[in-house]
C-alpha cells in the first residue's frame, strides 16, 4: 500500500472502521495531486464528494477572501457529501500537495447497500463537524462580550439570540 493511502487510513474520520474496511474504502477514492495554484473546486458547484488533505496547504476562498487555510489531515467538502447541496466556497491549493477524494456516488451506493463503512464515515464526519462547530462557538462567545460594549451591541445579541438574523 502506498504512503498516501496509509496516512488516509489513520485519519479521524476513518477510526471507527476495521483495518480491511479502512482499506477497502481507501482505495475507493481516489488519490489527486495538486500543483501550486489548482482550483479543487469553486463555489457554486456541484458538490462531487469530499477530501481528506495528505499534503500541502489549501485555502477556502469567499468572493475571493480567504477564510481558512488547511493542511494535512484535515478535512474540507464534507458539508457538500452529506447535503448534497452546491458549494459554498472555492478551495485553491497555494502549496502542492495531494487529497484523497471520494465522489458522492461512491458514498451513496455505500449507503444504498447498507454497508456499514457508510455509516462509519458519517460518524467520523459528524465527529469532525462537531469539534469545528464547537470551535465557532467558543470564538463567538469570546465576542459576545465586546459586541456587548458597542453601540446597539445588546440589540444586536437578542436579535442573535430570537434568530431575527
Amino acid at each position: 500500500m502506498n504512503a498516501d493511502l496509509a496516512q488516509l487510513q489513520s485519519h479521524r474520520i476513518f477510526a471507527s472502521l476495521s483495518p480491511i474496511e479502512a482499506e477497502t474504502l481507501a482505495t475507493a477514492g481516489e488519490v489527486l495531486y495538486l500543483q501550486d495554484g489548482a482550483l479543487l473546486f469553486d463555489a457554486g458547484d456541484r458538490a462531487d464528494g469530499f477530501y481528506v488533505v495528505l499534503g500541502g496547504i489549501l485555502e477556502v476562498r469567499v468572493e475571493g477572501k480567504t477564510l481558512a487555510s488547511i493542511g494535512a489531515g484535515e478535512v474540507v467538502g464534507e458539508m457538500g457529501l452529506v447535503t448534497a447541496d452546491r458549494r459554498s466556497a472555492a478551495v485553491v491549493t497555494v502549496a502542492e500537495g495531494s487529497v484523497w477524494h471520494l465522489g458522492g456516488a461512491g458514498f451513496e451506493a455505500l449507503l444504498q447497500s447498507g454497508d456499514p463503512m457508510a455509516t462509519g464515515i458519517l460518524l467520523g464526519i459528524a465527529r469532525d463537524m462537531s469539534r469545528r462547530f464547537r470551535e465557532v462557538v467558543d470564538e463567538a462567545a469570546e465576542l459576545v462580550p465586546r459586541v456587548t460594549a458597542l453601540p446597539g451591541g445588546p440589540a444586536l445579541i437578542e436579535r442573535m439570540n430570537w434568530g431575527e438574523m
